[in-house]
């Protein structure tokens, strides 16, 4: 333990019992707060390394997928399918209820857009 613990636990024994329970309840109050920001960072980060992931997948895929729905589970191919429906409906097939599904165009597709 570091002196300025032991120092805060010297401290802490001079409080009433009523003190040092509202001491204890902030205390952990506080450890939660952090330990809920350094998850939410966690999150962050992790969430940054899957898009980076998927990305990387559906440009090394396009060729293969072009033209399909598919349905990925962080990086990895789950299902595939000529909708979004279909492609959903064969994740679901596979166990996979929490995927992300997009449609894959093909390396030689133009997008078209809603006109005015």
């Amino acid at each position: 333990m570091s002196t300025t613990v032991e120092e805060f636990l010297r401290e802490a024994q001079k409080l009433t019992p009523e003190e040092r329970r509202e001491l204890a309840e902030a205390l952990l109050k506080e450890g939660k707060h952090l330990a809920d920001r350094r998850d939410e960072e966690e999150e962050r980060t992790m969430g940054g390394e899957i898009r980076q992931r998927r990305l990387e997948w559906l440009k090394a895929h396009r060729a293969e997928y072009g033209g399909q729905h598919v349905a990925l589970d962080g990086a990895a191919l789950v299902a595939a399918g000529r909708s979004y429906h279909e492609a959903k409906e064969n994740a679901l097939s596979a166990g996979k209820s929490d995927v992300f599904i997009t449609y894959l165009p093909k390396p030689d597709e133009v997008a078209e857009w809603g006109g005015w």
